[in-house]
This record gives structure tokens, C-alpha cells and sequence, in this order.
């Protein structure tokens, strides 16, 4: 047996809507990819528009085509009902399990969360099907899902983040961090129940152009030994104590399929805080075209938007 686990982000570069990071942490067979173990169920790209595998992909390839975020919603949630045993019915439920709770009553278009219900962008029951037959394929070959954490990183607090770093890397690695942390207590809680001496290997997407990480990685794991064990352009790897291997990866979500999935639960999740930005202006303002966050189109909306004065700027708009 072998622990596998993944984190990835989204929404790290636009103006408006949060920074989410998930990941994923497997046990399975060692030494066995889950893609191919699992390609009755899941694939990484799907053979033609007929083929109704779960996608588990870059997030960004996932939700293209017309069908694209019912095709992400699908992956984000088949991969949540596998590690919770069951599916969350509202976006409160989504947003209450992000390991670091954030004040949704300071932003007015979460009021409704607890009122909107899932899945928003796919069909209830075909979803309650999906989830079932891929939490017994999981089952068939040997993977367990042991934790499928993700952080909702406000805009608020992420640009409390920037200040304190005054670096928009380091505010994107403090969150990352905190992912790494929630996988890492995972994998330690798995060893003392029975997997005492599995090792673990952890996939990070590749922090912009980064390339060494020991000095941040040995800050944040305080007495846990932190050795390099190679760095480069594309790979960069790390000892964190005698059962755990870090690795920082450029298209990290291509290389391991738990990165993947937390790519697309990362996305999935913004992708609902967003819905309910856009929702709670454009009942405000009727024919407002809603917005991604992204910088150029963010910029259009702020233009456009007439009754802003309620919401201070610093929990609408990022500083950087």
C-alpha cells in the first residue's frame, strides 16, 4: 500500500472572488497510477463526446464545451461523495467544510447559500448514480479516499495575506500550506490506525516559477526534518520527516491524478462562490452581465456595477 495525495488551486490571478486550494489523499496499491487502475470509471480525457467516464483532469480542460461545468461539477463531487459518503445538498454545506471557516455574513451574496442547492449545473439524479458507481470502483481496485480538504481564501483575507507577505507568492503558499498541513494530519491519523509504515507522496502544482522550497517548507513543519532530495525547472523534491515525500511539480494536475481532482475541486468550489457574487448584483441590477473575476472583464464589471457603496472595496476587490 502506498498514501497519494495532490493539491492545486484556482483563482489565483483574478481581480474579484476567492483563492480556493483542495486536495486529495488516496491509499492504493503502490506503485500503480490510479488512471489506468481506474479507466472503466474515470479518465483523463474522454475517448469521444459519447464516452460518460468521470473526467479527472486539469480543472481548466474539464470545464470546456458546452457541457463543461456539469462535466467539473461532476468530477468535483463524485470525488466528494467517494471520500464523505455522501453529497453535499446545498452551497452552505460546500462552504462550511473548508478547513478554515471564513466569515460569510461579511459578504451579503453568501446570505443564500443555505438556499441554493446542489447540483447547480447537473442532472440530481444522474449524479447520485455517478457517485455510487465510482465510490464501488474505488472500492474494487484497492483506493480508499481517505481526505479531500480544500481552504475558501476570502478576498478579505487574501488581501490580508499580501499585506502581511507583502508577496503574492508567499499569500498563494501560506494557503497552499495550510492544504499540505490538513493532508499531512490525514496520512499521520491513517498511520496510527493501520498503515503504520506506508509511505506518503504528496504532488503539489508547481508555485509560479519557483523552484526551491526547503527554507518555507522547513518554517512551516517546525521540528519535523525537512531534506532536499532534488531541485530543478520542472521538479522539486522534498523528505518531510522519514514517511513523507513533497513533491513540486510544473502541471502537477497532469502527472497525478489526486492533483487533478483537487484541481477540479478547487475550481468547483470558486466556481459557486462566484454564482452567487454575480447572482446577488445582477438581481440588483438587471442586465448586468455577470463576470469570472478575471482581471480585464473584473475591471468592466466594477465600471458597471451602480450600487457598490454597501460593500467596502477591500472584500470585493483584490490588491493584487
Amino acid at each position: 500500500m502506498h498514501m497519494l495525495g495532490g493539491v492545486d488551486e484556482a483563482g489565483l490571478g483574478p481581480l474579484l472572488g476567492p483563492l480556493v486550494v483542495g486536495g486529495l489523499l488516496l491509499t492504493g496499491p503502490e506503485g500503480k497510477s490510479p488512471w489506468p487502475s481506474l479507466r472503466k470509471t474515470f479518465c483523463k480525457k474522454p475517448r469521444s463526446r459519447k464516452d460518460r467516464r468521470i473526467r479527472i483532469d486539469d480543472s481548466k480542460r474539464v470545464k470546456q464545451g458546452g457541457r463543461g461545468m456539469g462535466e467539473l461539477e461532476r468530477s468535483a463531487l463524485t470525488m466528494w461523495y467517494a471520500t464523505h459518503g455522501e453529497l453535499p445538498r446545498t452551497v452552505a454545506d460546500v462552504l462550511a467544510a473548508s478547513i478554515t471557516p471564513f466569515e460569510a455574513t461579511r459578504y451579503p451574496w453568501y446570505a443564500d447559500a443555505h438556499h441554493t442547492s446542489l447540483p447547480r449545473w447537473c442532472d440530481g439524479d444522474s449524479l447520485e448514480l455517478d457517485a455510487h458507481v465510482a465510490r464501488r470502483e474505488l472500492t474494487r481496485v484497492g483506493i480508499d479516499c481517505i481526505a479531500f480538504p480544500f481552504r475558501v481564501v476570502d478576498v478579505g483575507t487574501f488581501n490580508a495575506l499580501i499585506r502581511h507577505h507583502d508577496n503574492k507568492s508567499l499569500a498563494h503558499f501560506d494557503a497552499t500550506l495550510s492544504i499540505i498541513a490538513a493532508i499531512s494530519r490525514a496520512a499521520h491519523g491513517a498511520r496510527k490506525d493501520e498503515l503504520a509504515d506506508v509511505m506518503c507522496t504528496l504532488v503539489v502544482d508547481r508555485q509560479g516559477g519557483r523552484e526551491r522550497y526547503a527554507d518555507l517548507l522547513g518554517r512551516a513543519f517546525r521540528g519535523t526534518d525537512v531534506s532536499t532530495l532534488s531541485e530543478g525547472p520542472k521538479v522539486s523534491r522534498y523528505g518531510l520527516g522519514s514517511h513523507t515525500e513533497i513533491v513540486f511539480a510544473e502541471n502537477g494536475e497532469s502527472r497525478a491524478f489526486p492533483t487533478a481532482a483537487a484541481s477540479c475541486l478547487a475550481k468547483y468550489v470558486r466556481e459557486l462562490c462566484i454564482e452567487r457574487l454575480n447572482a446577488w448584483f445582477t438581481k440588483r441590477q438587471p442586465g448586468l452581465k455577470p463576470t469570472a473575476g478575471y482581471y480585464s472583464d473584473g475591471r468592466r464589471f466594477l465600471g458597471e456595477i451602480e450600487d457598490s457603496s454597501a460593500i467596502p472595496m477591500e472584500l470585493l476587490v483584490r490588491i493584487r
